[in-house]
């Protein structure tokens, strides 16, 4: 019996895991028009659930912060596939972004249905505006009932004074 049971569990047991951290944390900087307290940016990152049970979001961390602080982490939906929530820096949101933004959540206890998609969008304050400030990766922490797993993207994505230029980092 116990042995069924081993042979029965490794069969569920994938080897990848379904929820895949995509678009929002590729190389990249923005310029922010804000400084002093104001100076920070909303870092949105695409976050697809591939399997066929539904997930629900537990934790976001960052790799690195680089001068930076989360002060707050939400979950948007997306309105078409194809656009994720990108970078608001200053918190300038685009109309798409407003639209999005009205909708958002907290993460802990967000659900993403099987093979849907959503936008964790993180609220990064500088620690000094004078400098470049941004994340370096993200791992999502996540469960489908059952099971406890991670995930994790690569990437970095900060932004800078407006003064400043992204290259100089």
């Amino acid at each position: 019996m116990g042995a069924a049971v081993a042979v029965a569990l490794s069969g569920c047991v994938s080897s990848t895991p379904p929820l895949t951290v995509y678009g929002g944390l590729v190389d990249r900087c923005v310029e922010t028009r804000t400084t002093g307290e104001d100076y920070m940016a909303l870092l949105g990152t695409t976050v697809v659930n591939e399997s066929s049970r539904s997930v629900i979001l537990r934790d976001v961390r960052a790799v690195e912060l680089v001068n930076a602080s989360i002060e707050a982490v939400s979950v948007v939906p997306l309105h078409s596939p194809e656009s994720g929530f990108g970078v608001a820096p200053g918190a300038d949101l685009t109309p798409e972004q407003r639209v999005m933004w009205r909708e958002r959540q907290p993460l802990d206890g967000a659900v993403v249905g099987p093979y849907d998609a959503v936008s964790i969008v993180l609220q990064v304050h500088a620690e000094d505006y004078r400098d470049y400030a941004g994340i370096e990766g993200l791992t999502v922490k996540y469960d489908d009932g059952w099971f406890s797993a991670t995930s994790s993207g690569d990437g970095a994505v900060g932004f800078v004074a407006p003064w400043a230029h992204c290259g100089s980092r």
